[in-house]
């Protein structure tokens, strides 16, 4: 006699049966593997947010020596002053509209109104160089070669200029002009402007070989102290 089937008794189809779950195992094996993609990435995003900050504070000086070349025009070649002469060239290029290219997004003094000082030796007879006046572009011997503005250090109390023409006080060896100028702030280098004005990016271990006295003109107009 045939064995009659439990109508109660119905094998469940496969889809609706209980899926095995993750091990313990499993979930550290991905875990691990998470954290060593976000290992990897990190660091790369970082570096990748740093350029883009370098790249706008490039942007700021370019649009700064934008203001520059219209001020001058409008000034029979003058350079703008700064705050030693008549009113600071920051008051004079805002003039111009440039209101929000004065801060480099990596500034860590986030207290004072601009992040770039001008190179002293491109103002009317400065301290330690009276003799000297390099304040009209056509007064340069080299614009392209001469650096403009830079970005000052974060704890750099020195207004809207440096001080490299007084060689009582350090001029602009590189020890002095390290103290002074944030040399490696955007991955071991600065952006710079140049009293031409173009802007470049230059690694510390450049600008060290162009701050030899009678070598360049990228701080001192002349070359020479002797000039």
């Amino acid at each position: 006699m045939p064995l009659s089937l439990n109508p109660s008794v119905v094998a469940l189809p496969l889809s609706t049966r209980r899926r095995r779950g993750f091990t313990l195992i499993e979930l550290l094996v991905v875990v691990a593997i998470i954290g060593m993609l976000a290992a990897l990435l990190l660091p790369a995003l970082a570096r990748a947010r740093q350029r883009a900050r370098a790249i706008q504070c490039l942007s700021n000086l370019k649009q700064l020596g934008f203001g520059c070349a219209l001020y001058e025009s409008d000034n029979h070649d003058a350079l703008p002053e700064t705050s030693h002469q008549h009113a600071s060239w920051i008051g004079m290029l805002a003039a111009y509209g440039l209101t929000n290219v004065y801060v480099c997004p990596l500034d860590t003094n986030r207290a004072r109104i601009s992040s770039y000082a001008i190179n002293d030796f491109l103002t009317p007879h400065p301290f330690g160089a009276p003799q000297l006046d390099f304040s009209r572009l056509t007064a340069l011997p080299a614009p392209s070669d001469t650096m403009h503005l830079a970005e000052a250090r974060g704890d750099y109390l020195g207004s809207d200029h440096f001080h490299f023409a007084d060689a009582q006080s350090g001029g602009y060896t590189p020890l002095s002009f390290a103290s002074q100028v944030a040399v490696a702030l955007h991955q071991g280098g600065a952006n710079y402007l140049f009293a031409d004005g173009h802007a470049a990016a230059l690694p510390w271990l450049q600008v060290r070989l162009l701050l030899a006295p009678t070598a360049t003109r990228f701080v001192r107009p002349a070359g020479s102290p002797t000039d």
